[in-house]
């Protein structure tokens, strides 16, 4: 009954939130839906094969997909499942990681020069900027996705439990400063810390058992010790290329750059965590769980994560990710600046073409209207997926964040954080691994982290991950498809 009552409000507020939005679309400045197909049909007798592996992201497009293909006389078919080499898929939407392995075997079409046409009603210029560049979107120079769904995380934290007065006496007597939402990952362990001798038992959930999310925590951390965000006055544009993107990869010989500073300083700090008795043994517990039973104050959660929230009460709070409090020296120091948060694109979901469809131009005007003004707002308003596209973001699309079932003030701060996970003023963002051999090297590394985690010299772990990457790269086909993921011809 109990999960009868949840599932019954998630639709409740998730139908709430799309008619509100649709409703908002009467007012001025509001992007309207894509006009209906003229009389005639022009898709009739096209068929398209859609995979999907994630079953409620293809709940959510499948109704959309149903409504281009009424309006354009197609026949669309969504499978939930992957798309697999040599099979019937025309369209498939995957997780943007995964685009490198596609488009590194010739299996993608590229991205029509004219969606990004001004006129055109995608409204490519609309699509924040690293969602719509080539080491997010592509491979090499050439751009072969289109975002259906954003990634995003943000610190969920128990309200209830900063703002205790004997809590806040406490702490600043301690650390010299008030108790709040952590605005640095330092500042997320020392309050991890402070609550768990407090109450003697681990304030945070256990690291990531699965290692792709520990390694994703991992870089998060890790970008902003790595360099100093570069912003300029008012949003990006596009995001550079070359060596300002050089991350996990040098981008002039493909070398791994684990054992730099700023991943030495990350990896020493999921060793802190451990050491100050804020997270418990590893294990593969649910964050989501452990916060509403009381059993951590604090956590990292995705927005599909936050989702699960729901209902929400309101003991919860809302934060940013983290920045850092400086960047790190090669002498094991931090050196200061002011909260310093480097984003990292590393997931969500792309549209994509098979190259060998019968119908591609088909498939990029399916996939246009499926991640256009109107739709990817639909999206956002499901809950459970971050922005694609700068309108998200604006104030007065408020209504499309109620989806996740928080009262005013919260969604007005959830959409505060998605606005700072993107980080759209900062000029050199990260991005994840995106090589056809991303799931070996995660595993390598993520080894490596949980030795860290229980205390191994972190520079010695980083070490020995760098060493494998590196064993497994030998060949220059290798360096050059790290080469080809930050968007290098």
């Amino acid at each position: 009954m109990q999960h009868s009552s949840s599932e019954n409000s998630e639709r409740g507020a998730r139908r709430a939130a799309i008619l509100l939005l649709v409703g908002t679309c009467a007012l001025p400045g509001c992007t309207p839906p894509t006009p209906a197909a003229p009389a005639g049909k022009p898709r009739a007798g096209v068929a398209l094969t859609v995979s999907c592996p994630d079953a409620r992201l293809a709940g959510v497009l499948r109704l959309m997909a149903r409504s281009w293909a009424a309006r354009t006389g197609a026949t669309v078919e969504l499978a939930e499942r992957p798309m697999a080499p040599g099979d019937a898929t025309d369209v498939a939407i995957i997780p943007a990681p995964e685009l490198g392995g596609w488009a590194d075997r010739g299996d993608l079409a590229p991205v029509p020069a004219a969606l990004k046409d001004v006129g055109h009603p995608f409204q490519w210029n609309g699509v924040l900027p690293a969602y719509r560049s080539e080491p997010y979107a592509g491979w090499g120079a050439q751009v072969y996705g289109l975002p259906i769904a954003g990634d995003g995380y943000v610190v969920v934290y128990r309200a209830d439990r900063f703002a205790d007065k004997a809590a806040v006496d406490e702490f600043r007597a301690k650390h010299g400063r008030p108790l709040a939402p952590p605005a640095t990952w330092e500042d997320l362990a020392d309050a991890a810390a402070f609550f768990a001798a407090r109450d003697k038992a681990p304030s945070l959930p256990p690291l990531p058992a699965d290692g792709a999310r520990l390694t994703d925590l991992f870089f998060r951390v890790a970008a902003g010790f790595d360099r100093a965000a570069q912003r300029e006055g008012g949003k990006a544009t596009d995001a550079p290329k070359g060596d300002a993107l050089a991350f996990a990869f040098r981008t002039a010989d493909g070398a791994p750059r684990l054992t730099e500073p700023g991943f030495v300083a990350a990896a020493k700090w999921l060793g802190e965590l451990k050491a100050r008795g804020a997270v418990p043994p590893p294990a593969d517990a649910d964050p989501v769980a452990l916060l509403k039973d009381g059993k951590a104050v604090l956590a990292v959660l995705s927005f599909a994560d936050v989702a699960r929230l729901r209902p929400v009460d309101a003991r919860f709070g809302v934060a940013p990710l983290p920045g850092t409090r400086g960047t790190a020296t090669p002498g094991g120091t931090v050196s200061p600046v002011a909260m310093n948060y480097v984003p990292v694109f590393a997931g969500g979901w792309l549209g994509v073409v098979r190259a060998g469809s019968a119908n591609v131009s088909a498939g990029f005007e399916l996939l246009a209207d499926l991640a256009g003004p109107a739709r990817s707002a639909e999206v956002v308003a499901a809950g459970g997926y971050g922005p694609t596209r700068a309108a998200h973001l604006d104030r007065d699309r408020l209504v499309a964040w109620l989806g996740y079932g928080f009262d005013a003030d919260r969604t007005r701060a959830l959409q505060d954080a998605a606005e700072g996970f993107v980080a759209t003023t900062v000029r050199n963002p990260a991005f994840g691994l995106r090589t056809p051999d991303r799931a070996a090297r995660t595993a390598e590394l993520a080894a490596e982290l949980r030795r860290a985690a229980d205390g191994a010299p972190p520079a010695e772990a980083l070490g020995r991950a760098a060493a494998a990457w590196e064993a497994a790269a030998p060949a220059a086909r290798e360096r050059d498809r790290r080469r080809r993921a930050v968007g290098l011809p």
